[in-house]
């Protein structure tokens, strides 16, 4: 095990990346959820009826199953950092991106408080964790002076 892999930032990013991957794999089950069942969690959201239209159904299945891909893609990367260092990084800089835009969206729609501090802003500060980690291991990696 090189020192890189010894380090505990890297050993933290595994970990951020995995959860978060696993998390997101979550968004797989609603892909199957029945219109009834769409239409009564989005009520209780309190969010309102949900449109009985098939352009609204399309795009909330599409939603969740991009969020599980990203989600399977992050999983799959966590177990071999190494190799994918470079996309580690891009985790972050996308999650980043990603959740400050939501912030953005979320406020135009406008969706509820609730749904602006729990959506965009979660998802920019696990990108900045990303990247965080992912410098700080760089760091380990350059003060042992080993490369991988």
């Amino acid at each position: 095990m090189n020192p890189l892999q010894q380090s505990v930032p890297f050993r933290f990013l595994r970990v951020v990346l995995a959860v978060t991957g696993a998390g997101l794999l979550l968004a797989a089950v609603p892909i199957f959820f029945p219109a009834g069942l769409i239409n009564y969690l989005h009520q209780q959201l309190g969010l309102g009826e949900f449109p009985d239209v098939a352009i609204a159904f399309y795009l909330a299945r599409s939603t969740s199953l991009l969020y599980a891909v990203h989600g399977a893609l992050m999983f799959f990367v966590s177990f071999d950092l190494i190799r994918y260092w470079p996309l580690v990084r891009l985790f972050g800089f996308l999650h980043v991106a990603l959740g400050l835009t939501m912030l953005g969206i979320d406020i135009s729609a406008p969706m509820p408080l609730y749904w602006i501090i729990g959506e965009g802003m979660p998802v920019a500060a696990t990108g900045v964790l990303i990247l965080w980690l992912w410098n700080r291991s760089n760091t380990a990696v350059c003060q042992s002076k080993v490369e991988f």
